[in-house]
């Protein structure tokens, strides 16, 4: 087709469109055309008008209900979420011990929420735990390099770590696909890892999480003090 043609044949289809957006009443007033009209179809060879709009129709209700169902299931998955949060709050205010603390954080993330690992590390400078919270000091730079690397003046991190950071955090046995990282002021840390390297991402809402953090931030100075005694 030469460019004339092409030109003429577009400006052809342009007015066609035109007017029959202008008038929509056309069919209603040559109904026989909708069953004349055939139009090509990629399986049928070609299909009568009526048949192609039926056809666009159950293509955008299937759609429809695609997304009804996706919307379906990330709300429950969402509502699952919200429980597991809101049990853990009345949980962590009946913790009486940093042992306790973490195995409930344990038992909710790990657990109920089916990630791969979680490690809360406090920091040294700041905390004196005790003999039971001993393990859960932050000693020797690599955590500090990791935190001002991960985490330089922000509370939160969320992707990925390499092989040392991982091994850092997390130690043998952890499947570490992606983590969440979020700082607790100047006690510490708590991280936690998926076996998902997509499940955390920089698009995430610390939301549930920070207000985890406060309310961690409230209980830990009583629990690391108890733990002295």
């Amino acid at each position: 087709m030469s460019e004339a043609k092409r030109q003429e044949h577009e400006v052809d289809e342009a007015e066609v469109l035109a007017y029959l957006a202008r008038y929509p009443e056309f069919f209603q007033r040559h109904a026989s055309l909708l069953d004349r009209v055939r139009i090509p179809h990629e399986r049928r060879g070609s299909v009568s008008l009526v048949e192609r709009q039926l056809e666009r129709q159950r293509d955008r209700i299937e759609r429809l209900e695609l997304e009804i169902t996706e919307l379906m299931s990330l709300a429950s998955e969402n509502e699952r979420i919200f429980r597991v949060y809101a049990d853990l709050y009345g949980d962590i205010h009946g913790c009486q011990t940093l042992g306790e603390l973490v195995n409930t954080m344990q038992s909710a993330f790990v657990e109920r929420l089916r990630l791969s690992g979680l490690r809360l590390w406090l920091n040294p400078r700041q905390c004196q735990p005790g003999e039971e919270g001993a393990r859960l000091l932050a000693t020797g730079k690599g955590m500090e390099q990791l935190m001002g690397q991960r985490l330089p003046g922000q509370g939160f991190y969320f992707g990925r770590l390499n092989q040392s950071e991982q091994q850092l955090l997390f130690g043998q046995g952890v499947l570490v696909g992606s983590v969440a990282l979020m700082r607790l002021g100047d006690l510490g840390l708590l991280a936690f890892a998926s076996p998902d390297p997509g499940h955390f991402t920089p698009h995430n809402d610390p939301l549930l999480l920070g207000q985890l953090g406060r309310l961690l931030q409230l209980r830990l100075p009583a629990l690391i003090r108890d733990g002295q005694r």
